[in-house]
């Protein structure tokens, strides 16, 4: 996956913001429609990247991660540390029409790997160094301040 100029949230003025109703709107569809789900909680602190909402299905506690300035979506296990350890959840994909449901593979994909692909600016190269992110997920989906 390529990474693009603006994805970790500086020097993003040509991106356009996701909304933040829209997104709670496809996740209560997908709560209304799973048996046994629930949405728990909706997070959206203007400093991260990406908007969060934290839902109950069956067992098990995911967060669903929306990048703010991009349509990707991302799931995780819960975490309230905020290090996400990311799941692939393809039956979940059709809640999130028009968005990118990423898969652990390309989230957890070394940044190393196709790094001449990537056209990050050089303060977005800065932060990746300065807060160690080894991974396309670590630069998608980061909280750096």
């Amino acid at each position: 996956m390529r990474l693009t100029k603006g994805i970790s949230g500086f020097d993003a003025e040509h991106l356009i913001e996701q909304d933040m109703r829209t997104f709670q709107s496809m996740v209560y569809h997908l709560v209304t429609s799973e048996q046994r789900a629930k949405a728990l909680q909706f997070i959206d602190q203007p400093h991260f990247v990406y908007m969060q909402a934290v839902i109950q299905l069956e067992d098990e506690r995911l967060t669903i991660l929306h990048h703010r300035l991009m349509p990707y979506i991302a799931f995780a296990k819960f975490d309230e540390e905020l290090s996400f350890q990311f799941l692939t959840k393809t039956h979940l994909h059709k809640y999130f029409p028009m968005r990118k449901c990423l898969t652990t593979d390309i989230l957890n994909t070394l940044l190393t790997q196709d790094k001449d692909l990537h056209s990050l600016s050089e303060v977005e190269w800065t932060y990746i160094s300065h807060f160690d992110s080894k991974t396309i997920g670590d630069v998608i989906f980061n909280y750096w301040d």
